[in-house]
Protein backbone atom coordinates (compact mmCIF):
# COMPACT_ATOMS: atom_id res chain seq x y z
CA UNK A 1 0.00 0.00 0.00
CA UNK A 2 1.49 3.32 -1.04
CA UNK A 3 1.13 6.34 1.19
CA UNK A 4 -0.75 9.24 -0.37
CA UNK A 5 0.98 12.62 -0.48
CA UNK A 6 -0.34 15.55 1.48
CA UNK A 7 -1.25 17.31 -1.77
CA UNK A 8 -3.23 14.26 -2.93
CA UNK A 9 -5.04 14.12 0.42
CA UNK A 10 -5.90 17.81 0.18
CA UNK A 11 -7.26 17.31 -3.33
CA UNK A 12 -9.34 14.33 -2.19
CA UNK A 13 -10.66 16.31 0.75
CA UNK A 14 -11.64 19.18 -1.54
CA UNK A 15 -13.41 16.55 -3.65
CA UNK A 16 -15.58 15.62 -0.67
CA UNK A 17 -13.64 12.74 0.90
CA UNK A 18 -13.62 13.70 4.58
CA UNK A 19 -11.48 10.72 5.55
CA UNK A 20 -8.64 12.35 3.60
CA UNK A 21 -8.64 15.26 6.06
CA UNK A 22 -8.75 12.80 8.95
CA UNK A 23 -5.50 11.34 7.59
CA UNK A 24 -3.93 14.82 7.44
CA UNK A 25 -5.04 15.40 11.01
CA UNK A 26 -3.43 12.13 12.13
CA UNK A 27 -0.19 13.07 10.35
CA UNK A 28 0.11 16.53 11.83
CA UNK A 29 -1.78 16.59 15.14
CA UNK A 30 1.30 16.01 17.32
CA UNK A 31 3.40 18.53 15.43
CA UNK A 32 0.69 21.20 15.58
CA UNK A 33 0.00 20.50 19.26
CA UNK A 34 3.69 20.81 20.22
CA UNK A 35 4.00 23.98 18.18
CA UNK A 36 0.86 25.34 19.88
CA UNK A 37 2.32 24.46 23.26
CA UNK A 38 5.47 26.44 22.48
CA UNK A 39 3.34 29.41 21.43
CA UNK A 40 0.98 29.40 24.41
CA UNK A 41 3.03 27.82 27.18
CA UNK A 42 -0.17 26.29 28.53
CA UNK A 43 -1.42 22.77 27.81
CA UNK A 44 -5.14 23.63 27.75
CA UNK A 45 -4.56 26.68 25.57
CA UNK A 46 -2.39 24.57 23.27
CA UNK A 47 -5.18 22.02 22.84
CA UNK A 48 -7.62 24.83 21.99
CA UNK A 49 -5.19 26.45 19.56
CA UNK A 50 -4.40 23.15 17.84
CA UNK A 51 -8.11 22.40 17.42
CA UNK A 52 -8.74 25.89 16.12
CA UNK A 53 -5.84 25.44 13.69
CA UNK A 54 -7.32 22.29 12.16
CA UNK A 55 -10.78 23.85 11.96
CA UNK A 56 -9.39 26.93 10.21
CA UNK A 57 -7.23 24.80 7.92
CA UNK A 58 -10.25 22.72 6.92
CA UNK A 59 -12.28 25.84 6.16
CA UNK A 60 -9.42 27.44 4.20
CA UNK A 61 -8.17 24.28 2.51
CA UNK A 62 -8.93 25.67 -0.95
CA UNK A 63 -6.29 28.36 -0.28
CA UNK A 64 -3.49 25.81 0.20
CA UNK A 65 -0.89 25.89 -2.59
CA UNK A 66 0.36 22.33 -3.24
CA UNK A 67 3.73 23.67 -4.40
CA UNK A 68 4.53 24.23 -0.72
CA UNK A 69 4.68 21.85 2.22
CA UNK A 70 1.30 21.21 3.80
CA UNK A 71 2.97 20.95 7.22
CA UNK A 72 4.53 24.38 6.84
CA UNK A 73 1.24 25.87 5.69
CA UNK A 74 -0.51 24.30 8.66
CA UNK A 75 2.06 25.72 11.08
CA UNK A 76 1.66 29.16 9.52
CA UNK A 77 -2.10 28.90 10.12
CA UNK A 78 -1.34 27.96 13.73
CA UNK A 79 1.17 30.80 14.14
CA UNK A 80 -1.27 33.38 12.77
CA UNK A 81 -4.05 32.15 15.02
CA UNK A 82 -1.64 32.21 17.96
CA UNK A 83 -0.60 35.80 17.21
CA UNK A 84 -4.21 36.89 16.86
CA UNK A 85 -5.12 35.11 20.08
CA UNK A 86 -2.20 36.75 21.90
CA UNK A 87 -3.12 40.21 20.59
CA UNK A 88 -6.77 39.73 21.51
CA UNK A 89 -5.87 38.41 24.95
CA UNK A 90 -3.50 41.33 25.56
CA UNK A 91 -6.19 43.81 24.49
CA UNK A 92 -8.78 42.04 26.63
CA UNK A 93 -6.51 42.17 29.67
CA UNK A 94 -5.86 45.88 29.12
CA UNK A 95 -9.56 46.57 28.71
CA UNK A 96 -10.38 44.47 31.77
CA UNK A 97 -7.81 46.41 33.78
CA UNK A 98 -9.33 49.70 32.62
CA UNK A 99 -12.81 48.40 33.40
CA UNK A 100 -11.66 47.16 36.82
CA UNK A 101 -10.16 50.59 37.52
CA UNK A 102 -13.41 52.26 36.43
CA UNK A 103 -15.39 49.97 38.71
CA UNK A 104 -12.96 50.53 41.58
CA UNK A 105 -13.25 54.26 41.13
CA UNK A 106 -17.01 54.16 41.00
CA UNK A 107 -17.28 51.68 43.88
CA UNK A 108 -14.81 53.66 45.99
CA UNK A 109 -16.97 56.65 45.27
CA UNK A 110 -20.66 56.56 45.79
CA UNK A 111 -23.37 54.31 44.50
CA UNK A 112 -24.61 57.50 42.89
CA UNK A 113 -21.68 57.46 40.41
CA UNK A 114 -22.28 53.85 39.47
CA UNK A 115 -25.96 54.53 39.08
CA UNK A 116 -25.26 57.63 36.96
CA UNK A 117 -22.97 55.62 34.68
CA UNK A 118 -25.57 52.89 34.32
CA UNK A 119 -28.31 55.43 33.59
CA UNK A 120 -26.12 57.26 31.09
CA UNK A 121 -25.42 54.03 29.24
CA UNK A 122 -29.13 53.27 29.31
CA UNK A 123 -29.91 56.62 27.69
CA UNK A 124 -27.53 56.05 24.80
CA UNK A 125 -28.82 54.66 21.53
CA UNK A 126 -27.91 51.02 21.02
CA UNK A 127 -25.87 51.89 17.94
CA UNK A 128 -23.41 53.67 20.26
CA UNK A 129 -23.91 51.81 23.54
CA UNK A 130 -23.21 48.35 22.09
CA UNK A 131 -19.78 49.16 20.58
CA UNK A 132 -18.76 50.96 23.78
CA UNK A 133 -19.71 47.98 25.93
CA UNK A 134 -18.01 45.55 23.52
CA UNK A 135 -14.82 47.62 23.67
CA UNK A 136 -14.58 48.59 27.33
CA UNK A 137 -16.53 45.90 29.14
CA UNK A 138 -16.00 42.86 26.94
CA UNK A 139 -12.50 43.95 25.87
CA UNK A 140 -12.95 43.18 22.17
CA UNK A 141 -10.65 44.58 19.53
CA UNK A 142 -12.02 46.90 16.87
CA UNK A 143 -11.77 44.04 14.37
CA UNK A 144 -13.83 41.81 16.65
CA UNK A 145 -16.37 44.59 17.24
CA UNK A 146 -16.67 45.07 13.49
CA UNK A 147 -17.22 41.36 13.03
CA UNK A 148 -19.84 41.16 15.80
CA UNK A 149 -21.74 44.17 14.47
CA UNK A 150 -21.26 43.38 10.79
CA UNK A 151 -19.60 46.72 10.05
CA UNK A 152 -16.20 47.89 8.83
CA UNK A 153 -13.35 48.38 11.31
CA UNK A 154 -13.30 52.11 10.64
CA UNK A 155 -17.00 52.29 11.49
CA UNK A 156 -16.39 50.35 14.72
CA UNK A 157 -13.65 52.82 15.73
CA UNK A 158 -15.86 55.78 14.93
CA UNK A 159 -18.82 54.38 16.89
CA UNK A 160 -16.68 53.74 19.96
CA UNK A 161 -15.28 57.28 19.76
CA UNK A 162 -18.74 58.79 19.34
CA UNK A 163 -20.04 56.66 22.20
CA UNK A 164 -17.24 57.88 24.49
CA UNK A 165 -17.99 61.47 23.51
CA UNK A 166 -21.71 60.92 24.12
CA UNK A 167 -21.04 59.30 27.49
CA UNK A 168 -18.87 62.23 28.56
CA UNK A 169 -21.56 64.66 27.36
CA UNK A 170 -24.35 62.82 29.17
CA UNK A 171 -22.36 62.44 32.39
CA UNK A 172 -21.16 66.04 32.19
CA UNK A 173 -24.74 67.19 31.75
CA UNK A 174 -25.75 65.22 34.82
CA UNK A 175 -23.18 66.98 37.01
CA UNK A 176 -24.54 70.37 36.15
CA UNK A 177 -28.13 69.28 35.77
CA UNK A 178 -28.86 68.95 39.49
CA UNK A 179 -27.56 72.49 40.08
CA UNK A 180 -29.44 73.78 37.04
CA UNK A 181 -32.66 72.12 38.21
CA UNK A 182 -32.23 73.68 41.61
CA UNK A 183 -31.63 77.09 40.05
CA UNK A 184 -34.65 76.72 37.76
CA UNK A 185 -36.88 75.80 40.71
CA UNK A 186 -35.80 78.87 42.68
Amino acid sequence: MTERTDAALVEQCLGGQQEAFAELLRRYQDRVFHFSLRITGDRDEAVDLAQETFIRAYRKLRLYDPEYSFGTWLLSVCANLGKNRFRSETRRRKAQNIHAEMLAQTSSGSDHRREALSEALGEMVEKLRLPLVLKHVEGLSYEEIAQVLGIRVSAAKMRVKRARDELVRVLGGRKGSSNEKTRRLD
